[in-house]
Parts: C-alpha cells; sequence; structure tokens
C-alpha cells in the first residue's frame, strides 16, 4: 500500500489542505493519507492556537473520505515534533508499505536543515506539491539532486491547483466576523462555531486595557494570560478564569498614584508600613479593588490571583499561583533566569517554579536594599515547610 503523510497545525484545517492532499493522493497514486496534527508545547502556544482536541475533531470533520486517516500520533507523543521520529514510528506501524511524506515547495528548499533529514530520506518519497507561481519544477529537481543527492526517480514534484487560503486568514475571517463559507467546510465552520474557537470573547475588555495601559504593558497583559492559560490547563485550574486573571492581572499598572490610593481607599484597604512605603505593590491591590468595584467582578479566586500576583501570599490557591507564575514567563521576559524559571514551570510544578522566584526577588530586593513584604516571606515559609515534608 502506498500511504501519505501529511503533517501540520491544521488551525483550523482548510479547503486548501484539502485540495492539496485530494491531489497529490493522485498524482502519486497514494492508497490513504494520514492526516497528523503536531503537537505544539504550551509555551509555545497562543490564545490563536486551538487545543491539540479541537484540531483533532476539526480534522475528523475536514477529512472524512476513507482513504484519510487522522492520527493522534504526535498529540500523543508529546515533545518537539520532529519528522524523523514520526516517519520511525510509522515504518513500525506499516513495515510493508511505502511512505510518501507531502510537503510545499517552500519547504522542500529548506529540507537539508531538518532534524536527521538524511534518515528520513531513506525511509520516504518525498511528494512535493507546487503551484504555477511557485519556483520552475527544473529548479525543485536541481536542488533534490544537488543539495540532497536524490535521483529523480527517488522524488515525486507535482503541480497542484492553486488555492489562496491560508490558516491565519481563516482566523482573522472567523474573527473579523467575515464568511468563511468559500474557505472551511461547513461542518469544520459549525464545530469552530460551537465551541467559540478563534472569537475573541475578551474583545471589549482589551479595548478597556489598551486605554489604560502603555503599550508594553498591554502585550505583557497579553503574553501573561496565554501563559496563565497553558499553565491552567497543564495542572488542573480553570483555564477561562486564568486568562482573564492574567489579562487584568496590571490594570492599574499604569494609573497615577492617586488614582490607585483612592480606588484602594474606596476598597476598604489599609496599607502596612511596607506598603505605603513601596509604590510597586500598590497596582496589585489596587487592581483588586477595580475589578471588585468598577467591573463587578466578584469572584474571589481572581480577585486574590491579581490581588498578590506580585507578592504571593501563604495559602494561595492553584489559580493565584498559576498567574503568579505566569507573570514571571511571559513570552516577553527577557531577564537572566526567564529560562530556568520556564523549565521549573513546566517541568518541575509551580512551587518549585514559586520557590525559585521568591529566592531570586529576595536576592535582587536586598541587593538594592529594598523592602520585602511580610506577605513573600510567608509565602517561602509554608513552601519550604511542605519541601520538608516531602522530603
Amino acid at each position: 500500500m502506498r500511504i501519505g503523510i501529511f503533517g501540520g497545525t491544521f488551525n483550523p484545517p482548510h479547503l486548501g489542505h484539502k485540495r492539496l492532499a485530494e491531489d497529490m493522493k493522485k498524482s502519486a497514486c497514494l492508497d490513504k493519507i494520514l492526516i497528523i496534527p503536531t503537537f505544539t508545547p504550551p509555551h509555545k502556544q497562543g490564545s490563536d492556537l486551538a487545543s491539540e482536541a479541537h484540531r483533532l475533531n476539526m480534522c475528523r470533520l475536514a477529512f472524512r473520505e476513507e482513504y484519510f486517516e487522522v492520527s493522534d500520533l504526535e498529540i500523543e507523543r508529546k515533545g518537539k515534533s520532529y519528522t524523523v521520529l514520526t516517519v520511525e514510528e510509522l515504518k513500525k506501524c506499516y513495515p510493508d508499505d511505502e511512505l510518501f511524506l507531502i510537503i510545499g515547495s517552500d519547504m522542500l528548499l529548506s529540507f537539508h536543515k531538518w532534524y536527521r533529514y538524511e534518515e528520513i530520506l531513506k525511509s520516504v518519497t518525498l511528494c512535493v506539491a507546487t503551484r504555477e507561481t511557485d519556483i520552475s519544477a527544473d529548479n525543485l529537481l536541481s536542488y533534490a539532486k544537488d543539495t540532497l543527492n536524490l535521483k529523480e526517480n527517488e522524488i515525486i514534484i507535482s503541480h497542484v491547483n492553486a488555492f489562496v487560503c491560508s490558516s491565519t486568514d481563516v482566523r482573522h475571517r472567523i474573527k473579523s466576523g467575515e464568511s468563511t463559507e468559500n474557505f472551511l467546510k461547513n461542518e469544520v465552520s459549525k464545530y469552530i462555531m460551537d465551541n467559540n474557537i478563534y472569537t475573541d470573547k475578551y474583545a471589549d475588555l482589551k479595548k478597556i486595557l489598551k486605554e489604560r495601559l502603555i503599550e508594553t504593558r498591554y502585550i505583557h497583559s497579553l503574553n501573561v494570560a496565554d501563559s496563565a492559560s497553558q499553565l491552567a490547563k497543564k495542572y488542573g485550574a480553570d483555564s477561562e478564569k486564568a486568562y482573564f486573571a492574567g489579562l487584568v492581572h496590571d490594570i492599574m499598572k499604569n494609573a497615577s498614584d492617586k488614582e490607585q490610593l483612592q480606588i484602594m481607599e474606596k476598597g476598604g484597604i489599609i496599607l502596612s508600613r511596607t506598603e505605603k512605603e513601596n509604590k510597586k505593590l500598590w497596582h496589585a491591590m489596587a487592581g483588586e479593588c477595580y475589578l471588585r468595584l468598577e467591573m463587578g467582578i466578584s469572584d474571589e479566586d481572581i480577585l486574590n490571583a491579581v490581588r498578590y500576583h506580585t507578592t504571593g501570599r501563604a495559602g494561595m490557591s492553584l489559580l493565584e499561583k498559576v498567574v503568579y507564575i505566569a507573570d514571571y514567563i511571559s513570552v516577553e521576559r527577557d531577564y537572566e533566569d526567564v529560562d530556568i524559571m520556564r523549565d521549573l514551570s513546566l517541568n518541575k510544578g509551580l512551587d518549585e517554579a514559586a520557590l525559585y522566584a521568591l529566592k531570586f526577588s529576595f536576592k535582587s530586593l536586598s541587593k538594592k536594599e529594598k523592602l520585602i513584604h511580610t506577605d513573600s516571606v510567608e509565602y517561602y515559609n509554608e513552601l519550604i515547610m511542605e519541601k520538608e515534608k516531602i522530603q
């Protein structure tokens, strides 16, 4: 049997994907095509990337013909979606069959940079889809011969019918409320609508944030929301609450001292001596008050996640920890130990990451002879005591 391998994020799978796969099936005389959505690590996911489950389900709706098979191989394997690892697994599953790797002409021209590309070529025949506007077939063959050392009969180059469409364009249309009738199968469109995928229900809130925050702080807020959502999914917290709390955690960051003091007084907050002397702590307490008093937020978990996202505190809930750590590891952060923090948060747990964050913060504050909030000290002590219990 001749089996095609067609991988991608499929975010979402559109009619361009479908047409390419069907054209390649005909030109390469394939009996079956495996549709393989890639796994995406949590720290690389964005708010417009649908979950693995959604992308699998959309692929199953988009590729329903009997000659297509949607595989969760890369998603289940997790880690980096290296093609060579996928091919190795497929060779074990289909030892007596021929494998054909479907790629575009642009991907062919960088194939020599792929991880262990020589091993891939030993196991598959490349099926390269090219359009009239792409590089010529002769040039593609020259590259395959000169750079990849392939013979002409070891690569299939096929012209496919042009279909001007990209997943990015489709997502933009969905967010803008434009029709996707000519770009998605009806079943996929319905699935996206039913599950609120790619729609931005926080558009109004983001507008408020954009008005209240400077550009860099606004971008930071978006990134923290993304990080919080991913951490929540990993550790079992409510990802919707985490995204919301991450989005608004700095809502009072760029407010004046006067405005922050006024909202805190209105919210019944009495500042301690340490808090009076450290204005950098005000925005978190003021933010909790603003959410509660001006926006009508009553969820105590969200309010506490915002209030304690800077200092932490003993007895933090899972959501509070998620937002606390997300603030440290958001994608734009570039302080010296940020990669360590990201690794700890994803591989060692929230408590280990929080302990490291507190040590990092204490070291920085003591070096500058700045005050340390008692909430941070109590959080540190709690983490140490819990760690000693385990040991």
